[in-house]
């Protein structure tokens, strides 16, 4: 994993990756494992296998979008718990947010769990990005990356 930048506040961090296939991997894997939980949920009941694909992709893949021009606005919840670490993974295509638990001594746990999963229509540019975490929300602005401002 080639991390370009790492930045941390409070109990949010941001990091910037060079791998878009990492992306894709998490991506895949977290579909697939909400699909499975689905299918698990229904009874195990085979031949849904399709509609369960689409119906995890629903719920993790979001078209938030607002239409603006030059960059792209997200609203994300941050829990005020200080056990909890809000982080944000980008690549130029695609934004993942992740949660991650404090462990404690003896904890045997995993990574952190997928919040959400953002992809974009667009380049964006990560080494503009901006956030900031007000009344238990980070406001994410990534800017479009070959925008261009018309005077």
């Amino acid at each position: 994993m080639g991390q370009q930048a790492r930045k941390c506040l409070n109990n949010w961090v941001i990091t910037v990756e060079s791998s878009r296939e990492q992306h894709q991997g998490i991506i895949r894997s977290t579909v697939a494992r909400r699909a499975y939980e689905i299918f698990e949920r229904r009874g195990c009941e085979h031949g849904f296998d399709l509609d369960d694909w689409v119906a995890a992709e629903k719920e993790l893949l979001r078209d938030d979008f607002d239409g603006n021009t030059s960059q792209f606005l997200f609203f994300i919840e941050c829990p005020r718990d200080p056990e909890v670490t809000t982080i944000l993974s980008l690549t130029t295509h695609s934004m993942i947010v992740f949660r991650s638990h404090a462990r404690h001594a003896g904890e045997v746990g995993g990574g952190p769990d997928v919040a959400s999963v953002h992809l974009f229509p667009e380049e964006i540019d990560t080494t503009k990005t901006n956030v900031n975490g007000m009344d238990g929300l980070l406001h994410v602005q990534i800017p479009k990356r070959n925008h261009r401002n018309s005077t």
